[in-house]
């Protein structure tokens, strides 16, 4: 025969299953609007069963139940709809180090703008048409300097902004990178306490929490690729190189050489999306490179000044002066109004002969026309106002198209995140369902604890007492 203290045992199970699962709602409520919070489930079960026993067989057929015991403590957690997420947010991180950076490029270049170098070409243009009215003149030929002057200031101030563009890049690329490499040291700590706790035989829900989030951090940098151990750790690939041994608790650091380079420790990653790949193509494709903004500035810069310089080394200053360079330089940087342009605004070669002097204008008529010259610039055939407003053209589509191709990944990710929220936020109303059920169930196993005391004073207090 068992003893009544059985059932007050099997009993003080159920309340303290249901206290658990309790705490547990409570726990869940508490962090619906944490970030990164995964809801969690208690899950029941019943006890190891207690076989009462007689002499050589059981005297009760089967087995007795000993009540309720909890099972596992359950991160609702999808894996699957994780790699997806992180599968998105790499590509954001592509799309918005792109979309920021050409935004601000526009702000640098102030087209179409009063300061903007449309409006500073239209100057030198009309400066030399004023100029092939009045060659001898002395305040039209200030006047084609002053223009020439501005208009190489702009572009020397156009270029310095798109290289300190190219240095903020460098700067984010830094920034993202210290990120990266700190984030692994805290996700490898991490992976130390959870598998501690494991170990126990406990679940560290909250401890991978944290771990996730992190994760979620590094997956914008670039594509990673996460493996989880049997002992709670994991292990990180960032393009194709270990980024994190969770084996041998080791972190390899991230860096990004001034070629472009993408390295995990000594070996070279494959990085092909996420901030990190964005932000080195912005510095070393777009704006940088061969086909970048600065080249195709340099290049229109250098055709101005040799197309200029070619006509007005042909005519004759004011002072008799012939083979005069107008402009100084080879690009954008280096443009400046010559030395000798710069001494004596007479060294302004308006004439096309000595002899025609003063009144002759043609050579400022031809340097006039040049605004209207076809000239191969930068591999396109185009005249010079051509080639800036392409230029300038380009950047407003490349722009248009990167912010739009932001906000439908942001849609995307936004869709991705509302997967995740599905599996892993806390409903309220479910929580509250449960809190009600739990409370319930929590009640009458309080309510069996009574009935089992009444019991047990009966046994104490009333047993034994007939006949006395």
């Amino acid at each position: 025969m068992r003893s009544t203290f059985f059932g007050l045992s099997s009993a003080f199970t159920g309340i303290a299953a249901h206290q658990r699962a309790l705490d547990t709602v409570n726990h869940n409520v508490g962090n619906t609007d944490t970030a990164g919070y995964s809801r969690q489930r208690v899950e029941l079960s019943a006890n190891v069963p207690y076989t009462n026993p007689a002499w050589n067989t059981p005297t009760t057929p089967g087995q007795l139940g000993t009540g309720v015991k909890i099972q596992e403590m359950v991160r609702v957690r999808d894996q699957f709809i994780d790699v997806q997420y992180r599968d998105q947010n790499a590509k954001l991180g592509t799309f918005d180090a792109r979309a920021e950076a050409l935004e601000r490029l526009n702000q640098i270049v102030d087209e179409p703008g009063d300061n903007g170098l449309t409006a500073q070409l239209g100057t030198f243009w009309a400066s030399w048409q004023s100029l092939s009215t009045r060659p001898e003149g002395a305040a039209p030929r200030e006047a084609v300097r002053a223009a020439a002057d501005a208009l190489a200031l702009g572009f020397n101030d156009t270029r310095t902004r798109l290289v300190e563009s190219q240095d903020e890049a460098n700067a984010r690329i830094d920034a993202a990178v210290a990120d990266v490499n700190r984030w692994v040291g805290q996700i490898n700590t991490l992976n130390k306490e959870i598998f501690k706790v494991q170990a126990l035989g406990h679940e560290p829900n909250d401890l991978k929490d944290q771990r996730d989030v992190l994760i979620d951090s590094i997956s914008k940098a670039g594509n990673l690729t996460v493996t989880t151990a049997a002992n709670g750790k994991v292990s990180l690939n960032l393009g194709g190189q270990v980024l994190l041994d969770g084996t041998a608790d080791t972190g390899y650091p991230v860096s990004v050489t001034a070629g472009g380079a993408i390295n995990v420790g000594a070996n070279a990653a494959t990085v092909t999306e996420g901030t990190l790949r964005g932000l080195v193509d912005i510095r070393d494709t777009v704006i940088g490179g061969p086909t970048g903004y600065i080249a195709k500035l340099d290049a229109l810069a250098k055709s101005i000044i040799d197309e200029t310089n070619a006509i007005h080394s042909a005519g004759v200053g004011l002072d008799g002066s012939t083979s005069t360079a107008f402009f100084a330089g080879t690009d954008a940087a280096g443009m400046a109004v010559s030395t000798a342009v710069k001494g004596s605004t007479d060294a302004i070669a308006a004439s096309s002969t000595a002899a025609g002097l003063p009144g002759d204008s043609g050579n400022a008529v031809k340097l006039a026309q040049l605004r209207f010259s076809v000239l191969t610039i930068d591999g396109a055939t185009t005249t010079i106002d051509g080639a800036w407003g392409a230029w300038v053209s380009k950047l407003g589509s490349d722009t248009d198209q990167a912010t739009r191709l932001r906000e439908v990944q942001q849609n995307v990710l936004h869709v991705a995140q509302g997967r995740r929220d599905s599996v892993s936020g806390v409903n309220l109303d479910e929580e509250m369902a449960d809190m009600v059920r739990f409370q319930k169930s929590y009640n009458a196993a309080a309510r069996m604890v009574t009935t089992m005391d009444s019991m047990l004073e009966t046994i104490v207090d009333r047993m034994g007492l007939v006949g006395r």
